[in-house]
């Protein structure tokens, strides 16, 4: 899978292409990638599962560079642990203040802001969007939709001012509480694989079976 970004902080795909070429064509078909996104001013970027891994030697000959490491992780609902805190504020819709939170931690510009604003507005399906938060600022959020009985839990952020206080866990714990008490049967999401302490949030939380992994591919750009 193909896609780019500008600036290589977030790697948000503007476009995605699957490619389903043998791996002796694959090299062409990468080549072609990087012309269209060059033509829209984006860094190239592949994404490679775990299941792909007869194109890591062409990536390697075309000098694109793992970054990245990611988890998918699964539960089921009834077997998680259960967290419901009433002073995390669930709602169907996110506040202006719950759109400027993650900006606010990571620093992201503009653009990123309106993209991430564009694609929670197009979001199908029984939603949360929660929030903790702390000296009456935002200081942990996160949202989750259900599809087809399955939660899928996004964005969990929690300042860096504040961690290691367990509002992670308050956080992400009321979404699940959220979505088993809407119907849901399971849930997931995706972790970096090397963040240690995110991986302890969700392996409290009962997030025990992984499902697959992958990790992006990035050519260096010249400056």
């Amino acid at each position: 899978m193909a896609g780019g970004n500008r600036d290589g902080r977030r790697r948000l795909a503007y476009e995605a292409l699957r490619w389903q070429n043998p791996p002796h064509q694959f090299g062409q078909s990468a080549t072609s990638a990087e012309t269209f996104y060059a033509g829209y001013g984006q860094i190239p970027l592949f994404r490679v599962p775990g299941i792909a891994g007869e194109m890591e030697a062409v990536l390697d000959q075309y000098g694109y560079a793992v970054e990245g490491g990611t988890i998918h992780l699964y539960a089921d609902i009834d077997a998680m642990a259960r967290v419901r805190d009433e002073k995390i504020v669930i709602s169907p819709t996110p506040g202006e203040d719950w759109f400027g939170a993650p900006f606010r931690m990571g620093g992201y510009d503009d653009s990123d802001r309106r993209i991430f604003r564009e694609m929670t507005g197009l979001i199908a399906g029984d939603r949360a969007f929660v929030s903790c938060e702390y000296d009456s600022e935002i200081a942990a959020l996160a949202y989750g939709v259900i599809r087809d009985g399955l939660l899928v839990v996004e964005s969990v952020e929690t300042d860096s001012h504040f961690r290691q206080q367990g509002l992670g866990r308050r956080t992400v714990g009321s979404l699940i509480d959220w979505a088993r008490r809407a119907g849901a049967e399971a849930a997931c999401l995706q972790v970096v694989a090397d963040n240690v302490p995110g991986r302890a949030l969700y392996a409290s939380l009962g997030f025990n079976r992984e499902l697959y992994r992958y990790h992006y591919r990035r050519k260096a750009v010249a400056q």
